[in-house]
């Protein structure tokens, strides 16, 4: 077997071990999205999901970028954890402390509108959550440098299923509220963060000393400025959230949460594949990395539109059945939002593409320029139409950043649009094949006359 089959089935069967944990995930989170509207309802719902942003938020400022330079460092097999692990845990503490001053100025002395919902009780959650969800992430990424992706998808259904099962236990503690959610969320990542622990306490053991200085402050540096445009991207995904609960209550940031949520299920697959290529690509820039990522770009957007299609007509009967009536305004949600939504499966692979290639500068400023966007539509569009607008702005947004992002993996790959979006003969017959081979299996084969 040559040494390309060889990469290529290493790198599918890490998307598969990836798409099995995230099958799981997919499932608790449904439970638990099914619990939250039919227990709690819209108003807990937006409540929750304004805490949980936040938190998102809190992690991705506090951990400074750690995480991309975790992952390429992990990436080198001649490496120990014990060479960058003290360092990194210090960056942390200090984007931990950065980003608890910086809530307590804005909860306490700033009181925003747009936090409306957020009482001292889960502000004091947040401030305990975030550096779990910092920890938690670094643990991810040496995972994902790794590439034991199994392990990585062990971790984060062992967050899913304990965070279900807290907030189920908790709602006979603490009432069918907001709180319950949020320290059944704290309880899933603390026990991730054990399961973390087994799995890597044998490697924080090993102390061999190696040859040549890791450039610590290089890497560092590389991250942070990863990071300035993942904090750009994080406020054009979720920057909605907010200004939603500006202009109306927490009761439709639940309705539109919810469309947003299922709507980024489309995710599952472009997300697995981006995890996988990350340290495919840090590993083999020289060794045919570029036909791959625009191999994988194809894939990605044939699967993409083909889900996204089913997901259109499949959701006013779905939202409606399974989550209640209460959230039917969420359908529309799900329409105005799905165009972007597609577009940004690819922006996903090709982001992790560029910054496995330490080019990290693109998503920086790629993300301030869809903030810019993102900003004015918000404003503009959700006075005038609520959620919907929301969703229209948010859909934009994100086919802005993807057509950059596809730019630049253009530029930097010197290829054509074509190769990075048109599916080839060959793979159309490859699915074709992977669809007889399933039925054959499933036995729906009809026999051949005789």
């Amino acid at each position: 077997m040559s040494s390309a089959q060889t990469q290529r089935g290493r790198y599918l069967s890490n998307v598969g071990a990836v798409l099995s944990g995230q099958a799981a995930n997919i499932l608790v989170a449904l439970l638990l999205e099914i619990c939250y509207a039919r227990i709690l309802g819209p108003r807990p719902r937006g409540q929750i999901s304004l805490c949980l942003m936040t938190i998102a938020f809190g992690a991705l400022l506090a951990g400074l970028g750690g995480d991309i330079p975790i992952v390429i460092w992990r990436a080198d097999r001649k490496r120990n954890i014990s060479e960058w692990i003290r360092p990194i845990l210090l960056w942390g503490i200090l984007g931990c402390v950065l980003f608890g001053i910086l809530w307590f100025g804005i909860f306490f002395r700033w009181s925003p509108e747009f936090l409306r919902g957020v009482t001292p009780r889960l502000f004091r959650l947040i401030l305990l959550t975030v550096p779990c969800a910092v920890l938690f992430t670094y643990a991810i990424a040496v995972m994902t440098g790794a590439e034991r992706f199994r392990e990585r998808a062990a971790m984060g259904v062992t967050v899913s299923a304990v965070g279900l099962c807290s907030f189920l236990a908790l709602t006979f503690v603490l009432g069918k509220t907001a709180e319950a959610a949020l320290w059944g969320n704290f309880l899933g990542i603390a026990a991730g963060l054990l399961v973390a622990w087994i799995f890597l306490r044998e490697e924080f053991q090993k102390r061999e000393k190696i040859l040549g200085e890791l450039p610590l402050a290089k890497g560092l540096l590389t991250g942070l400025r990863g990071q300035a445009g993942n904090v750009a991207a994080f406020f054009n995904y979720r920057l909605d959230v907010f200004v939603v609960n500006y202009f109306l209550d927490a009761a439709h940031v639940g309705l539109y949460s919810l469309g947003v949520v299922i709507s980024e299920g489309l995710w599952q697959i472009p997300a697995a594949a981006a995890v996988a290529l990350f340290p495919r690509t840090a590993r083999t820039v020289e060794e045919g990395a570029t036909e791959f990522t625009c191999k994988i770009l194809r894939h990605v957007l044939l699967i993409s539109c083909v889900t996204g299609a089913l997901l259109a007509i499949m959701s006013s009967i779905v939202v409606p059945l399974i989550f209640g009536a209460r959230f039917s305004a969420s359908v529309a949600v799900i329409w105005w939002i799905l165009p972007g939504t597609i577009a940004l499966a690819l922006a996903k692979v090709a982001s992790s593409d560029l910054a496995a290639r330490n080019k990290t500068g693109y998503a920086s400023a790629f993300g301030a320029v869809v903030l810019v966007v993102t900003i004015a539509l918000d404003f503009l569009l959700i006075p005038r139409m609520g959620i919907n607008g929301a969703a229209i702005a948010s859909s934009a947004a994100y086919l802005v950043n993807t057509g950059l992002l596809l730019g630049a993996v253009k530029r930097e790959l010197e290829v054509r649009w074509s190769d990075l979006l048109v599916p080839r003969k060959g793979e159309f017959a490859a699915y074709r094949a992977a669809w007889l081979s399933v039925r054959s299996r499933a036995g729906l084969t009809r026999p051949m006359p005789s």
